[in-house]
């Protein structure tokens, strides 16, 4: 592969290097004939096992994580539209390290591994240069003032003898449901963007006992309080899920950039990705705004670094390996295209 242009900029803490592929689309014809299977679907199957041991290849050991002997990674996927060009599908990665140079080395190297294990549903192009890079990761959205909003899930307020405790809900969608975000995206009628980012992490030992306090909290309901015995069968599943062992998480924060009002846009994302499934209902998404201008630019900062917002608890932006793999997709694209869908078309031959 052709090593991508890395942004390089200094923190606080050290040094960090940012790299971006445009991801497109193989040809309809090329993909159907890569499926060990007996029809499309069975493509489509074998498409989302790749995607999801992709997904896994990103986690990290525990053991290792709290020892500080891992790489410090980020990997976001962005989506963005513009109504004269259409619309792009972007992977980003992001190494941090002490000085410029082990950023540097740390950023080719994830670049690599991403390339070469990044399913191959898909084709990667590198952005070589510092303008294609700008062009391709939506910078004029992030340096204008465009409006911003964070989608986070729906809370539960649990009330119990010892105050109201709380619990946020799940990232849950079905194979199919991210179509419904990209063509919400292309059907804005000005720039927009959508972007999801992941850091492997793990559940601290405080906060597992928090769950496991909650857990116990609700199994002794406060007398004459029946509303939470609604809850208890719901709070033990989410609890014991999330301390299975060997459950590996991330952490993942979704934000929304649009020139212009994005509420249809919202809820369009929202709902598609906080979805009921048999197994478990969820209590949806909740939007959070900016308080004030400095922070809107410091958002749209962190969105253009990688960076996670530091708006909200660990725990409450914990997720499984499960939830990002059914957040963090792109979308695949049928023969006959993805209606309303206006993606950028395939890279020229050879790349």
């Amino acid at each position: 592969m052709n090593l991508p242009f890395l942004k390089v900029t200094q923190t606080l803490e050290g040094w960090q290097a940012v790299f971006a592929f445009q991801v497109f689309h193989r040809q309809a014809e090329e993909w159907l004939k890569m499926r060990w299977g007996f029809n499309a679907g069975a493509l489509l199957d074998e498409a989302l096992d790749r995607y999801k041991l992709f997904i896994e290849s990103q986690a990290v050991n525990e053991e290792e994580f709290l020892a500080g002997t891992t790489q410090n990674n980020s990997l976001a996927m962005r989506g963005v539209h513009s109504p004269e060009f259409g619309m792009q599908m972007v992977l980003l990665g992001r190494s941090f390290a002490f000085t410029m140079e082990q950023a540097q080395q740390a950023a080719k190297q994830y670049a690599r591994q991403i390339f070469s294990t990044f399913p191959h549903d898909f084709l990667l192009v590198p952005a070589k240069t510092e303008n294609e890079y700008h062009n391709l990761t939506g910078e004029d959205l992030l340096t204008g003032n465009s409006n911003i909003a964070q989608i986070q899930r729906g809370m539960v307020s649990l009330p119990t003898e010892h105050g109201p405790r709380y619990l946020v809900g799940l990232w849950q969608a079905s194979s199919r449901s991210n179509e419904q975000i990209w063509r919400a995206l292309s059907a804005m009628p000005q720039a927009a963007m959508f972007n999801i980012l992941i850091q492997p992490s793990v559940l601290y030992t405080g906060e597992k006992h928090a769950l496991r306090d909650i857990k116990k909290s609700i199994s002794n309901p406060v007398p004459n309080n029946e509303a939470i015995s609604t809850y208890i069968p719901w709070v033990e599943n989410y609890i014991n899920r999330r301390l299975a062992a060997w459950t590996k998480f991330f952490l993942i924060q979704i934000h929304l950039v649009a020139d212009e009002g994005m509420e249809n846009l919202i809820r369009s994302i929202g709902s598609a990705i906080t979805r009921d499934s048999n197994d478990m209902a969820l209590p949806g998404y909740q939007i959070l705004y900016p308080g004030s201008m400095l922070e809107s630019q410091q958002w749209r900062e962190n969105i253009r670094s990688l960076e996670l917002n530091q708006n909200s608890q660990h725990l409450d932006e914990i997720a499984d390996l499960e939830e990002v793999f059914s957040v963090f997709r792109f979308p695949y694209r049928p023969d006959a295209g993805l209606p309303g869908a206006n993606f950028k078309t395939e890279p020229p031959l050879g790349q």
